[in-house]
């Protein structure tokens, strides 16, 4: 195993656990000083961190499960801490989670994007009344307002993954990559159709492609897939993100 070999994973068990009493330190029995040098992968608030978390090991990108439980007694607290080190399924699956919950925030911003480009069409060539006009411009500026707030999450927890947790970024971008190439194969494959403008959905392809290739590194933290020019795309991206523990 890659962690056999790590100054940081080769001094932990496959699991560690630590115990606390309150007022008798005599009792104590710390997590090993390697574990302090793992790196907690953040939650953003879906889970409790204090309690249950990952880690990383920053060496080699070994994962942790990580739980605190604790009773209270009459005489005392106690505190139990298990660090368990993850398989690579167990790994894999983990990362594809925090990919589908990347996805989830991307989809929403598309569709808040979407809205709010649909609700401006109306105002300009929708012929509405002055009171559906006001009602549709108010709609128009709270989708956009949302949008731009999910973009900003959005944005943070992937700077996060660039620096804590590239693994998660590689996921979802690579699976986002591999259904850009089966789309170009299929419109590089697919004989002329009337109405569809291929050159343009080919573009569409190869930029959305070039962007998903570097993201896990640098370039935007939003990437819009135009669903008219890449057929199949969210059909396909939800298979490749699902994963066997789904």
């Amino acid at each position: 195993m890659r962690f056999s070999g790590c100054l940081v994973c080769g001094s932990l068990k496959d699991v560690e656990t630590s115990f606390s009493k309150y007022g008798a330190p005599e009792y104590d029995r710390p997590l090993p000083p390697a574990a302090s040098r793992l790196v907690i992968v953040p939650s953003f608030g879906q889970e409790d961190e204090e309690k249950s978390h990952v880690r990383r090991c920053p060496s080699c990108a070994t994962l942790y499960g990580y739980r605190l439980t604790y009773e209270y007694h009459v005489n005392g607290s106690e505190d139990e801490e298990t660090l368990s080190r993850m398989t690579e399924a167990e790994a894999a699956a983990f990362h594809r989670r925090r990919a589908r919950r990347l996805e989830a925030a991307r989809q929403e911003i598309d569709r808040l994007e979407s809205e709010a480009g649909a609700l401006g069409d109306f105002i300009d060539r929708g012929h509405p009344s002055p009171v559906e006009a006001d009602r549709a411009f108010t709609r128009m500026q709270a989708a956009r307002g949302e949008a731009d707030r999910v973009r900003g999450i959005l944005q943070a927890q992937v700077e996060v993954c660039r620096r804590i947790c590239p693994e998660i970024l590689s996921t979802w971008a690579g699976a986002h990559a591999r259904i850009c190439r089966d789309v170009l194969a299929d419109l590089e494959a697919a004989p002329p159709r009337p109405g569809f403008d291929l050159a343009t959905a080919l573009y569409v392809a190869r930029a959305t492609l070039e962007s998903w290739e570097v993201l896990p590194v640098a370039g935007e933290t939003f990437i819009s897939i135009h669903g008219a020019f890449l057929e199949g795309y969210l059909e396909r991206l939800r298979v490749e993100l699902r994963g066997p523990e789904t």
